[in-house]
């Protein structure tokens, strides 16, 4: 009964320590797995870091760039709003001065029939003059 439960004790104390075995084993293998994936996270933040760093100066520069670009864009629209108010003002000018030159062309066809009335008038009198001067010579 000794020999029995000796044999016993062995088979229990073997079968603990294949399991110890292998679950030490099994943590190990994880733990490989664990520094391997620190590994590839610690490589792959280094690459970041690389890629950041060569990153951000372009970033920077290109930022700079499109506030040069955004204040040129904002003078060329005034520049053309400025323009397009001249263009504004040249059309209104244009419209009056159309304007100007209908009235200037009925005043000026006006004034034309005016002054011919009044030289027909000047030729009527100077013929009336005439007439008299001429009557009144031959009177005397």
């Amino acid at each position: 009964m000794e020999n029995a439960l000796l044999l016993e004790a062995i088979i229990g104390i073997a079968i603990v320590t294949v399991a110890v075995v292998l679950l030490v084993r099994g943590v190990l293998r994880e733990l490989r797995s664990i520094g391997q994936a620190s590994r590839d996270l610690s490589h792959f933040l280094n690459v970041v870091e690389g890629e950041l760093t060569s990153t951000i100066p372009k970033t920077r520069a290109a930022l700079d760039d499109l506030d040069v670009l955004l204040v040129k864009v904002t003078e060329t629209v005034r520049r053309i709003d400025d323009v397009a108010e001249g263009i504004q003002r040249l059309v209104d000018g244009a419209y009056i001065a159309s304007t100007v030159a209908r009235t200037v062309r009925s005043s000026t066809a006006g004034l034309v029939s005016v002054y011919e009335g009044v030289k027909q008038g000047i030729k009527t009198l100077r013929g009336a003059q005439e007439t008299d001067k001429e009557g009144s010579s031959d009177e005397q």
